[in-house]
């Protein structure tokens, strides 16, 4: 398998989000070896603009109905043609212009290295704050703990070892497959990569997410009192978050998480 970076982004119905992803792979200083985007839109709308459209030679596409979000990052793994993806979703973006050099030169000084994730830029309390730690598999029972699936970049050999993403899932399927890499060699890259756009499955149903990460966690790790008492917190701050007292608190707490470029 040839080395280089597959981007994949899968969209259903949104082409405004899918140019944006576009423009902003093409901006990259450093191109992928390929950007694979897996169209289950409902209609043309998409398919007629990439085909209308010049497109760079590393683009690609495959326009077909799925079965929901695991259903397409699966379709979009399996059809990747370079060792290392990136699921970098049609909304999603780059935050530096340099990320894809950044991250090849990573997995280039260290051939062990299967996956790394970075900070990320994301929109909260109407604000853009910094969100990012270095991954830590004994704090799995905080779920996905600000690790985000565009700013993860993982081998394709991992995904062949672990399995693909599990079609059960409706929202955290991504945590799945993070418990299931646990043991995996990451690097974590203190500096924010890409953004992750609003709006998320996670974000539009928290509590069927909170569930599904807890059976994710009870089946490959087993149960955990603490990860109980965790989601119970995260409910409340979720309502919480939604009044103005809380979108304040959130803006004066993220000062200094603002991004600086």
């Amino acid at each position: 398998m040839p080395e280089g970076l597959s981007v994949i982004t899968i969209c259903f119905n949104n082409l405004a989000d899918l140019v944006k992803t576009c423009q902003s792979v093409d901006a990259q200083s450093q191109s992928p070896g390929e950007h694979l985007i897996i169209d289950g839109s409902s209609n043309e709308e998409i398919l007629n603009w990439l085909e209308s459209n010049p497109q760079p030679a590393f683009r690609r596409w495959i326009h077909e109905r799925d079965k929901g979000i695991a259903d397409a990052f699966n379709k979009g793994v399996l059809n990747s043609k370079f060792s290392l993806t990136q699921l970098l979703n049609s909304g999603d973006t780059y935050f530096d212009q340099d990320a894809i050099k950044i991250v090849s030169q990573y997995f280039s000084n260290d051939p062990g290295l299967m996956w790394c994730h970075s900070q990320y830029v994301q929109h909260r309390g109407n604000i853009d704050v910094v969100s990012g730690v270095p991954f830590d598999k004994d704090q799995l029972w905080k779920g996905m703990r600000a690790v985000a699936h565009p700013s993860m970049f993982i081998k394709k050999e991992v995904y062949e070892r672990h399995g693909y993403y599990d079609t059960s899932k409706k929202i955290a399927m991504d945590y799945d497959m993070l418990v299931r890499m646990r043991d995996e060699k990451s690097v974590y890259i203190e500096k924010p990569l890409v953004y992750f756009a609003p709006g998320g499955a996670s974000n539009v149903q928290p509590s069927k997410g909170l569930m599904e990460v807890k059976e994710s966690h009870q089946k490959y790790i087993g149960s955990s009192f603490k990860q109980s008492l965790w989601q119970l917190r995260q409910k409340a701050l979720h309502y919480f978050m939604q009044t103005s007292i809380g979108k304040k608190w959130f803006q004066w707490k993220n000062q200094k998480n603002k991004p600086t470029s």
